[in-house]
């Protein structure tokens, strides 16, 4: 048990994590970490939706670039239209979230998350993951393994690494933890 708990350590820390509140869903699961097969059949249809239409906008944006002058434009238009199915597909995957498994994130990024549970965990017990990105960022669905449970003031401090994740899902979060750090620094320095 040393040993794995050493191991998540290792995993927790490998990407950067940014303090901030997004919606998310904890459900544990009380069985062993899915294998890979098993965690690409359990993602929910709008979940890998999401992810497709996500890549799709990347490369068409960039297929854009070689174009020239009129690029500009025509990538209006795009980002428009990419937006209007943001907008539809926030909506679906609002549907996903349940209240009665709803959190909110104290810091997140690409190797895990940090929140405060209603009631302890057990370290190394399995949790079912849908992270929610605000402004339409996207979702992401993910397993993962609890780290840490300690005891808190509001609840219990959890510390959960992503065991099962995407590499794409993995890429979003850690663009929406840098890009939520730019937020914050922008404001500090406005503050000033």
């Amino acid at each position: 048990m040393d040993t794995e708990l050493q191991q998540l350590t290792e995993a927790f820390s490998q990407f950067f994590k940014v303090e901030h509140a997004i919606a998310i869903n904890i459900q544990p699961t009380h069985s062993p970490l899915p294998d890979e097969t098993q965690f690409q059949a359990a993602i929910p249809e709008p979940f890998l939706l999401a992810g497709n239409i996500g890549q799709l906008n990347i490369s068409a944006l960039r297929s854009l670039q070689r174009l020239g002058e009129l690029a500009e434009e025509l990538a209006h238009y795009l980002q428009q239209q990419a937006h209007k199915l943001d907008l539809l597909l926030h909506y679906v995957l609002r549907q996903q979230d349940l209240a009665e498994y709803r959190y909110q994130t104290l810091s997140y990024g690409g190797a895990g998350l940090t929140f405060l549970a209603r009631e302890a965990l057990v370290p190394l017990s399995v949790l079912e993951i849908k992270l929610f990105l605000a402004d339409n960022a996207g979702a992401v669905f993910c397993y993962g393994q609890v780290l840490s449970c300690e005891p808190d003031a509001n609840g219990y401090l959890t510390q959960v690494v992503f065991m099962r994740i995407r590499d794409e899902d993995r890429e979003l979060l850690v663009r929406a933890s840098l890009q939520q750090q730019a937020r914050q620094l922008k404001q500090k320095a406005a503050e000033r």
